[in-house]
């Protein structure tokens, strides 16, 4: 037994193993070929009815407000790290920002997009259309498919198939629109124009948009985009950073307009107050025929009047910092102006407040794109936080100067007072409405010197970002990438047939190659025969002794020699797992080419619930061996020869007997047998199968070899696990498997290793003189199994 295992054992090496596994896959090659044919055209398909996408990029610096001279600044605030420094994620999240793009898009009026359809591929138009269609009023169609319009002539265009006049408004399905056109050509082609809303036309470009720093220290940042036309991409990110400059420049004028604002109305209210003190002075002088004091009088009021002045200032600066003071104790001001800091000129205060201001505004800014959650949002109020508390701090320390100095001056108008009730009544009394006069007119030229200069500062307020590059594109597509694109599909086109090939030996239940038995077997493999025409002969190595299957068939008898060598080793047992497994065609053609060796052959029909040889060789089947076995017949009389093969005969099975099994144990069986034995070189027992009955166990005790048939792509790898417990027990003596019915298209013969394993035959002929025609590529695609 072992040296049968060694003759017709297949090893598992590695090698085997890779040869296998490729053999598979290869044998396939053509609907790989078909698979990649497929797909590279799906490729193609798919590649010609993309929009090319062209990049567009610009840089522009953002100015740093550190980089400004140091004279420019105190030292405190040149402490104040994050005060006034441009942060450049926050410029990133202002320019990704849905306000400004809102606004791009709307400027540029390209909510509303058109192209022309030219079988797969698309052309995108963008200005020099000669017409523009804008949607006066949507409704629910608007939005939801592309228009087709045509221009008819100067006067008419076609839009979804309807006739409707150029430059008036009109009702259509899409909802009310007006077509305007100045040099729109009548020329038939089809437009097809497709609405959108601002809101989502933004989006989309907002997430198409990229913005990176040109180096981790720079504040020069580059922004790109891709976009199907050049053109119009160069205009969206040119006008994106106008907009964001223009919103810069809003931001800071701010607080400069609410100071502006404030100076306005506190000049109107003063001037009406000037205007009533001359009077009163030239009323007075009027009354009491005044018209000049003593220089010593004159001198004094100026003294007096200087004194005044300073008192004035310094009310007007205590009354800024009340106000400025109420405005940092206001418990929730995110959102309200800071006051002016009209009349402060101390430097530190001024200072603060300026990048108090600042960061409000750059908080309230950041909050129209991003949410108050976000971390920037955490830190710049944490910043405004310890900024209201250094300003704080500092207001009360100038609050507390400015009152001594205050209290000092009010104690020289005291003494000033004291002085001028010594003059006479009619000069102090003249000298009391000069004083109020001067007073409101110095208020009044400071009050104006202010205004100019704040104007001043709002005409001059320049952007914080500058264009270093316009908008620039590439006139050459970045998608799609046609390479990358085709290697896709091309794997895609290799990888469907791999797949599927791989999922149906995943899910294949069935023996389909050597490697299946000998998983669950250790039982020899004697030999692989193909699988027979539908329309072949029952006896083919009579018919057909030429055809290849013929030649199996000898190959198979040779190697009687290594299983079967002793003469007196002559009867065959042929059994299967199930019916249908070719048992009977095996036995009755390796019967059939014993007997043309001039050997005497006979075989037995012992399936005596299903037979299947007298049917195929046309014998009477009226006696059998059911008569026999029942004492009805005897030894000759159920003896029939087969006519189409000398030297071979056949006993059927007979009528069909109800307990087939309890026959065979008899013991008629037996002596039967030995009788053939006697008068013939072969006995072949044609036995039912395994699985199902046991009537191949009860004739196993009298075969000297049993062959068990195992079906290409029929047999169930479970159903080999029968044969290893059969070789285990013992139960069928030197039992030897026929791989049978392989298809020699899907390579089940092992991969290389031929029929033969030392039967000498294999394919070493080449194609028959018998065999049929090699059938075409699609037959054997779509052929029966």
């Amino acid at each position: 037994m072992n040296q049968n295992n060694e003759l017709f054992g297949q090893g598992s090496g590695r090698e085997i193993n890779i040869r296998e596994f490729l053999h598979k896959y290869i044998r396939n090659w053509k609907w790989f070929v078909l698979s990649v044919v497929v797909f590279l055209s799906l490729g193609y398909v798919y590649i010609r009815a993309q929009i090319p996408q062209y990049v567009v990029h610009t840089d522009i610096l953002i100015k740093d407000d550190k980089s400004s001279s140091n004279n420019d600044k105190d030292l405190l605030q040149q402490l104040n790290l994050n005060s006034s420094a441009k942060v450049i994620d926050n410029e990133i999240q202002i320019l990704k920002s849905n306000t400004l793009m809102e606004k791009v898009i709307s400027s540029l009026g390209i909510q509303t997009s058109y192209y022309i359809q030219n079988n797969l591929s698309k052309i995108v138009l963008y200005n020099n259309i000669g017409f523009k269609v804008d949607l006066l009023k949507e409704n629910i169609n608007s939005y939801i498919k592309p228009w087709p319009l045509k221009i008819i002539n100067s006067s008419e265009a076609e839009f979804n198939g309807k006739t409707i006049p150029i430059n008036s408004p009109v009702q259509t399905e899409a909802g009310l629109l007006i077509i305007i056109a100045k040099n729109a050509k009548a020329d038939n082609t089809l437009f097809q124009v497709n609405f959108n809303s601002v809101e989502n036309v933004a989006q989309s470009y907002i997430n198409s948009l990229k913005i990176d720093p040109a180096t981790k220290e720079a504040t020069v940042l580059t922004i790109s985009m891709e976009d199907a036309n050049v053109e119009r991409g160069k205009d969206i990110l040119n006008k994106l950073v106008e907009v964001y400059n223009q919103a810069g420049i809003e931001d800071k004028n701010i607080t400069t307009a609410n100071q502006l604002t404030f100076l306005k109305g506190r000049i109107d209210t003063l001037a009406v107050e000037l205007n009533s003190v001359e009077k009163n002075v030239q009323v007075y002088k009027s009354a009491n025929k005044i018209t000049d004091i003593g220089a010593e009088a004159t001198a004094f009021l100026a003294a007096v009047q200087a004194n005044d002045d300073a008192i004035s200032e310094l009310k007007i600066q205590m009354g800024t910092l009340n106000n400025l003071e109420s405005y940092l104790n206001s418990p929730d001001n995110g959102s309200a102006k800071i006051p002016a800091m009209l009349g402060v000129s101390d430097p530190t205060m001024l200072a603060l407040v300026q990048q108090l201001g600042d960061a409000q505004i750059k908080k309230q800014t950041l909050l129209k794109s991003v949410p108050e959650s976000n971390p920037l949002i955490s830190s710049m109020t944490d910043n405004i936080k310890v900024l209201k508390q250094t300003t704080s701090q500092t207001l009360g320390n100038l609050k507390s100067g400015l009152a001594n100095t205050l209290h000092q001056l009010s104690m020289q108008s005291n003494a000033n007072d004291a002085i001028i009730r010594n003059v006479p009544l009619k000069e102090r009394g003249l000298v009391d409405v000069m004083r109020e006069q001067s007073i409101k007119n110095n208020l009044f030229t400071y009050l104006l010197q202010k205004r100019e200069e704040t104007a001043l500062s709002l005409a001059s307020t320049t952007a914080d970002s500058r264009t270093i590059n316009k908008a620039r594109g590439s006139y050459i597509p970045i998608k799609p990438v046609k390479t990358t694109l085709y290697l896709t599909f091309l794997l895609l086109g290799l990888f469907l047939p791999f797949s599927v090939i791989a999922g149906k030996e995943v899910l294949n239940v069935r023996v389909r190659k050597r490697a299946d038995i000998k998983k669950h077997t250790n039982t020899p493999i004697l030999a692989d025969i193909s699988v027979a025409p539908d329309d072949s002969d029952p006896l083919i190595v009579v018919a057909k002794p030429r055809s290849m299957l013929a030649e199996q068939i000898r190959a198979l008898r040779s190697n009687l020699q290594y299983i079967a060598p002793e003469p007196e080793q002559k009867v065959f047992l042929f059994t299967s797992s199930v019916s249908g497994e070719g048992k009977s065609f095996i036995s009755l053609n390796l019967g059939a080419s014993l007997a043309s060796t001039g050997k005497k052959v006979i075989i037995l029909e012992l399936d005596l619930r299903k037979p299947k040889l007298n049917t195929a060789l046309k014998i009477d089947n009226k006696i059998g061996i059911s008569n026999y076995l029942i004492g009805k017949a005897d030894y000759n009389s159920i003896i029939k020869t087969i006519p189409q093969q000398e030297n071979y005969s056949i006993i059927t099975s007979g009528p069909t007997p109800p307990n087939p099994a309890e026959l065979l144990l008899n013991g008629r069986i037996e002596v039967l047998i030995a009788e053939l034995k006697k008068e013939y070189d072969y006995v072949l027992l044609d036995a039912p199968p395994v699985g199902l009955v046991t009537d191949a166990h009860i004739l196993a005790k009298w075969a000297n070899v049993t062959f068990y048939i195992v079906r290409y792509n029929y047999t169930l790898k479970s159903q080999v696990l029968l044969i290893d417990e059969l070789k285990q027990t013992d139960v069928f003596k030197n039992l030897n498997i026929i791989f049978n019915a392989v298809d020699p298209d899907t390579g089940g013969y092992g991969y290389g290793y031929g029929y033969g394993y030392g039967y000498g035959y294999g394919y070493g002929y080449g194609y028959y003189s018998d065999d049929k025609p090699k059938k075409g590529f699609l037959q054997r695609l779509y052929k029966k199994k």
